[in-house]
């Protein structure tokens, strides 16, 4: 714990989800100059695909550690401090459907000797029950690992927490996000998404609510254009993203966003 809160206390941190809309965006070295960069499950992976839209580095990788394609994926710890160069793997605790945990144990499905081997070679917490619970409470429903991720990073008060690549499924995994899913689920990212985004138990418009409320105006955040937009939406609506991003160009200054936005 004192070293996860050494990484992240009063520094500025990217945290950086996988949404579609980040390709093109030329966000990469934007997110590279912060502090401590964060990212999520799979999305590690995407940095070798897309480094000049999203980034190459990876201090902190929050991870359900549940090795299939449409979760953690089944890259290797050696190759998370080796090839990827993380720091830090934080992972959700157990908890029931609704997102109620008891305890801070690790979901039934994790490999112990995957956890034994991220001990091993990098720093390793467990978010806590009580605070799992507490947004799970809010949002009545389990809240996913990235929008979980945003909310203890902010309970370890950085100076400044810019938030990249979270459409709530609006637009889909960024392409090779959830590369494999076609032979374990039969069906294509695309679709997974689609699933993803009308989950009955990570419900995407309850947790937009409760980003909404929290987010915007929020002094500690920073907010991409698109996710500035996305949160400013009447509702969460799959047309209404169509119809916002039509005729704009988010990125006309090559990526920077403005501070404080």
């Amino acid at each position: 714990m004192s070293k996860y809160k050494d990484l992240v206390y009063k520094k500025n941190v990217a945290i950086v989800g996988p949404a579609k809309y980040m390709l093109g965006s030329r966000l990469g070295k934007e997110i590279d100059d912060h502090d401590v960069v964060v990212r999520i499950n799979r999305s590690v992976e995407t940095t070798k695909l897309y480094p000049e839209d999203i980034g190459y580095q990876t201090d902190i990788l929050y991870s359900c550690l549940i090795e299939t394609y449409q979760n953690a994926g089944k890259t290797s710890p050696q190759d998370l401090h080796d090839i990827y160069g993380v720091r830090h793997v934080v992972a959700p605790p157990f908890s029931n459907f609704s997102g109620i945990s008891h305890s801070t144990k690790l979901h039934h499905m994790v490999n112990r000797h995957t956890v034994k081997e991220i001990e091993r070679l990098m720093s390793f917490r467990i978010v806590p029950h009580d605070l799992h619970t507490k947004l799970a409470i809010k949002v009545n429903s389990r809240p996913n690992t990235g929008f979980l991720a945003i909310y203890d990073l902010l309970s370890f008060s950085p100076t400044k927490l810019s938030i990249y690549g979270f459409s709530f499924y609006l637009d889909g995994f960024i392409p090779g996000c959830k590369s494999g899913i076609e032979k374990e689920k039969n069906i294509s990212e695309d679709g997974f998404a689609d699933l993803a985004f009308n989950s009955k138990r990570h419900v995407q418009k309850n947790m937009w609510s409760h980003a909404k409320q929290t987010l915007l105006g929020n002094p500690t955040v920073n907010l991409d254009p698109v996710l500035q937009k996305i949160l400013n939406l009447e509702k969460l609506d799959k047309d209404m993203f169509k119809e916002m991003i039509k005729d704009e160009n988010f990125y006309s200054n090559k990526g920077k966003f403005a501070e404080g936005s």
